[in-house]
């Protein structure tokens, strides 16, 4: 993508893009067909990538990212906050295609060669995510320089999803950054459940029993959680070059996205190929999310005791679990740090 000449940006802004652009340089752009050799036997099919687009809003509103609510009518994930994306194509050549892509089919975002996608710029692409169902998601962050100019051309594939929206960035760091800045918020009730005002948490057991902590950002429409909520915590957390707020982690959460992979792909062998594997719950591919049970005995007690005080709903968490996002390029604190 090409870019016009930068608009005047206020230095916070400048600098936090400086920021992930310097990370770029740390983290070559990859073509999905020559990933690094540990990914060589993954399936091609499972390969995807998700757009994390971000811009300016004047007049205290911040940087902000782009978020979709997805159809209640999908398969995966229905009604749930995410970013645009999705699984990758035969001709698409790298994430940042398979991203923009996918963004074009979901939301009618600019691409080449409509003139609008010049004010669209790639700052860098984050470490590659293992998601619920053992896709590699590749995070591709990109800034819109003209957000008053994109934005309004935006809509809604109805087919996919149900609604745009966007969040203040740095409210992934510190969610009282909602209430500081007068940030819309959805009501409690159906479409915020927990106690807490804008930030939840709970510890689940995963992947060879390791610990991972399931945060749960309230926004102006659905929450923002799991593996949309990981990415965008370390998005902020290299443009803002600090920690979070809360406790990032479970103790004794697996750190790096290695033996992840090397778990998931030593359970694709032991089943005699990634068509028989289990997803990385222990739970067949194709199981109705709607009756597929994953939840932990301490998170059951926490829902049904929300459950309870909404007369009975529970929460579509059915794909909580969606993500294992370990520490990649994070120090222990919470800095960025270099990938090795």
């Amino acid at each position: 993508m090409s870019v016009e000449a930068s608009s005047i940006l206020p230095e916070d802004v400048q600098i936090a893009l400086d920021r992930l652009r310097s990370y770029a340089s740390r983290t070559p752009e990859h073509s999905i067909a020559s990933l690094p050799d540990k990914y060589a036997s993954y399936p091609r099919p499972r390969f995807a990538a998700v757009l994390v687009l971000l811009y300016h809003k004047p007049g205290g509103g911040g940087t902000r990212v782009l978020l979709t609510t997805r159809s209640k009518q999908l398969r995966s994930h229905p009604g749930q906050a995410a970013l645009p994306g999705g699984k990758s194509d035969d001709e698409d050549g790298t994430p940042i295609q398979t991203a923009f892509r996918e963004a074009n089919e979901e939301i009618d975002l600019p691409v080449d060669p409509h003139p609008l996608s010049a004010h669209i710029q790639v700052l860098t692409l984050l470490p590659t995510q293992l998601s619920l169902f053992r896709l590699l998601v590749t995070p591709v962050v990109a800034f819109c320089h003209r957000p008053d100019l994109v934005l309004p051309t935006l809509k809604a594939n109805e087919a996919e999803v149900a609604g745009i929206f966007d969040h203040p960035l740095e409210a992934f760091l510190d969610p009282d950054v909602m209430k500081k800045g007068g940030e819309s918020l959805v009501e409690k009730g159906e479409d915020w459940i927990y106690d807490d005002e804008l930030h939840n948490t709970s510890d689940l057991t995963w992947l060879n029993n390791s610990r991972y902590r399931m945060h749960r950002f309230r926004s102006s429409a659905t929450p923002i959680k799991g593996l949309t909520a990981d990415i965008l915590i370390l998005t902020a957390q290299i443009a803002y070059a600090r920690g979070t707020a809360y406790i990032r982690h479970a103790p004794n959460q697996t750190d790096g996205f290695g033996q992840a992979i090397e778990w998931v792909m030593e359970e694709a062998r032991a089943a005699g190929g990634w068509a028989k594997a289990p997803r990385v719950d222990g739970k067949p591919d194709g199981a109705d999310p709607a009756t597929d049970s994953r939840l932990t005995e301490e998170k059951k007690a926490a829902d049904n005791a929300a459950i309870a005080r909404l007369g009975g709903r529970r929460d579509r968490d059915d794909e909580d679990l969606g993500p294992y996002t370990p520490n990649v390029g994070l120090s222990r604190v919470g800095t960025p740090s270099p990938p090795s």
